[in-house]
């Protein structure tokens, strides 16, 4: 599909949000690296681009997935 046909847009910062969004049918259009400080992030932008509504994964945000860590090594 072409650039033009895109619905939405999205941004993403990790390589699990990335993979769960392409398994649910986003696109990748755009990879960069975000500078900041002495710190380096890559970042994902993701497009929709089927008729169809949009498909959101439900993903655990960084504060669930730091107690998911913490738990585990208790």
């Amino acid at each position: 599909m072409s650039i033009e046909n895109t619905k939405l847009t999205g941004e993403v910062g990790s390589v699990r949000e990335l993979n769960a969004f392409l398994n649910a049918g986003w696109k990748l259009i755009l990879t960069y690296v975000e500078h900041s400080s002495d710190t380096q992030r890559p970042r994902y932008v993701i497009s929709w681009q089927s008729e169809d509504e949009p498909k959101i994964p439900e993903l655990l945000d960084a504060w669930e997935l730091n107690e998911l860590d913490r738990q585990k090594y208790r």
